[in-house]
């Protein structure tokens, strides 16, 4: 039955490109890398657009009412957006169109880049992150769950290569645009990709709680990565696989970075299923676990979209 199902590999929704990109600038040191990294993933992408945003802290300006300051917000965004103006022109060496764009939230800066996101339909949003900094308290992390477009984490001096990929996916159907995602940018650029697979076996087994339910959840997941690859027309060993067992999801995030560092991984690609505005769903632990590590390899959070639904996926995992 699985395998009639599988017939219907030829309905495969197209992978939708990234073409309009958003970068989170903050005036500090990491912005010049920050820029000549997006030339970089602009042309991997590729992409057609990219802004480079800056939100202006409204608790950053005098008071309003004050006198002596009248205009003092339109001229520290003019200020503003000539000093982003001159970096991106010496940094940005992609040749698509760009522009630089700035906001002043006076409820929250994190709020104001999420609106710019969903008005604009921004495909990816680039977060840099300085090295050695703590950002549990930065509202980088409201960015990262509530806004509408992927995210790429960008560790500060993180070298520009995509070569080789590693994919982390759950085996869910909402996880499969991060597979697609992987698997075209190592085509796209002849690049290796290997894949870590998370089966979680609450879902679709009895935990594992001895060494012969292990086992069987270990054949049951071969069993779905093997299905997975031949919807794809992929041969089974034409990427290298691990496959994780486990129970605990709150340590996933640091078992996929160190399967990336033991392979060199230039760039990891991770979906799963779950809403990142939760840490309670995988998704969201994920997003928010790398959002916070110390790390040097970029993250891409590719968050699932209503999609069509794999009934042949549905089956095997519960």
């Amino acid at each position: 039955m699985i395998l009639a199902d599988m017939e219907q590999q030829a309905n495969f929704p197209k992978l939708q490109p990234v073409r309009n990109l958003l970068v989170c600038l903050d005036l500090t040191v990491i912005d010049p890398f920050l820029i000549s990294y997006a030339a970089f993933m602009a042309k991997t992408l590729p992409a057609e657009q990219v802004t480079f945003f800056h939100a202006i802290q409204a608790y950053d300006l005098p008071d309003r009412a004050d006198r002596d300051f009248p205009d003092v917000e339109t001229d520290l965004n003019a200020i503003i957006r000539k000093e982003m103006q001159k970096s991106v022109d010496e940094l940005f060496e992609e040749k698509c169109r760009w522009e630089v764009a700035t906001q002043v939230g006076y409820e929250d800066a994190a709020e104001e880049i999420i609106a710019y996101i969903q008005e604009n339909s921004i495909d990816m949003t680039l977060v840099g992150q300085k090295s050695g900094e703590n950002r549990k308290a930065r509202y980088s992390g409201k960015i990262a769950s509530e806004a509408a477009s992927d995210i790429l984490f960008v560790p500060q001096h993180a070298k520009q290569s995509i070569d080789p990929i590693l994919c982390a996916v759950d085996f869910s159907n909402e996880s499969l645009k991060a597979f697609e995602r992987g698997l075209d940018l190592s085509r796209t650029w002849g690049v290796q990709m290997s894949c870590h697979f998370i089966f979680d076996p609450t879902r679709a087994y009895f935990p594992a709680t001895t060494g012969r339910s292990s086992s069987y959840n270990k054949q049951q997941a071969k069993k779905i990565q093997e299905q997975l690859f031949k919807a794809y027309d992929l041969s089974p060993d034409s990427i290298p696989c691990h496959i994780e067992i486990g129970e605990q999801m709150r340590s996933e995030a640091e078992n996929i970075y160190h399967r990336a560092e033991k392979q060199n991984a230039r760039l990891i690609v991770v979906g799963a299923q779950g809403d990142t505005t939760t840490v309670t769903s995988l998704l969201g632990n994920l997003s928010e676990t790398f959002r916070i590590m110390e790390k040097a390899i970029p993250v891409m959070i590719v968050k699932h979209q209503p999609r069509k639904t794999f009934s042949w996926l549905r089956k095997m995992t519960g």
